[in-house]
């Protein structure tokens, strides 16, 4: 769905030269290192590794089995849903849906494991496309990232706030998965909302990923996130797709994207020809890598 809003702050976080792109991690800005535990993390709490040997394969497997029809009817909409809960539960997090009065959204709650009582965190795709588009980029792209988040969660041994992972129905419709979705939570017992669209196109190879109207305090914690992992970040105030329905209601939320506004976004947007061989693989992983950073960072100690 996406719109820009009139009002853009285009703030670069880096240059692609100011940043080492070809590490798979960095340095965090708390002190831990790509798949090595921060210094104060208990004994067998290590981090699961950025660099994964499953991720590559995982998000092109889980983008061609879903951008193999378009998502749009109700019959396709819910042969997805069927996937998606397979995909889940074959994860280790048994998925549920919730229905409302014209789709259904499927999630997981991955629960802490160590007792605490942090505030949840919510990371969040729609898997629905237009009529007609298979629908690759937008969005089996952050469906498939939300799917690897989830991987990288059950490799995470120590975990001191729930997460809840989510899939949205109606997305291309009205935002109406989301909008359902945020009615049943209250902004006090969530810490952020992370969404995820569109992050398979990058024509000019500069690594570079748009923040979509951050609260400050969600903007740093990507920003750190990003000079982990090694790329490019810039602010803007996107609307028009999932994380508005959750800010609309007073959830601190953030969306992730390709360059959108800057202009480096698919020309296959809403089209038949969104299909899985457009997808730029090398920058999806990135997204991946770094849509993980930033959920480990809040929820690993």
């Amino acid at each position: 769905m996406k719109r820009a809003a009139l009002a853009v702050a285009l703030v670069a976080c880096a240059t692609p030269g100011e940043s080492t792109p070809d590490a798979p991690g960095g340095d965090g800005a708390d002190g831990s290192v790509d798949g090595a535990p921060r210094p104060d993390a208990p004994p067998g709490c290590e981090r699961p590794a950025l660099d994964a040997p499953w991720l590559r394969g995982m998000l092109l497997d889980d983008v061609g089995q879903l951008a193999a029809a378009p998502r749009a009817t109700s019959a396709q909409r819910q042969a997805a849903r069927t996937f998606l809960s397979q995909r889940l539960t074959a994860l280790g997090w048994p998925a549920q849906t919730q229905m409302y009065n014209t789709g259904i959204n499927v999630y997981a709650t991955i629960p802490a494991t160590m007792g605490g009582t942090g505030k949840e965190v919510i990371v969040g795709a729609h898997f629905d496309t237009v009529t007609g588009s298979p629908g690759a980029n937008d969005n089996a792209s952050g469906t498939a990232v939300v799917l690897a988040v989830a991987r990288y969660l059950a490799d995470t041994p120590c975990r001191n706030s729930p997460v809840t992972v989510v899939l949205f129905d109606q997305e291309e419709t009205g935002l109406f998965g989301a909008r359902a979705f945020a009615q049943t939570r209250q902004p006090a017992n969530v810490r952020a909302v992370h969404t995820i669209d569109q992050v398979a196109w990058d024509q000019d190879g500069d690594r570079r990923f748009e923040l979509e109207s951050p609260p400050a305090a969600l903007e740093s914690e990507w920003r750190a996130a990003a000079q982990a992992v090694g790329v490019p970040v810039t602010k803007t105030t996107t609307q028009g797709t999932d994380h508005e329905a959750f800010r609309d209601r007073g959830f601190s939320a953030i969306g992730l994207t390709e360059e959108y506004v800057g202009g480096d976004t698919s020309p296959h947007r809403h089209t038949a020809q969104d299909t899985a061989a457009t997808v730029n693989a090398d920058y999806l992983v990135l997204a991946a890598k770094l849509t993980a950073q930033v959920v480990l960072d809040e929820v690993a100690p």
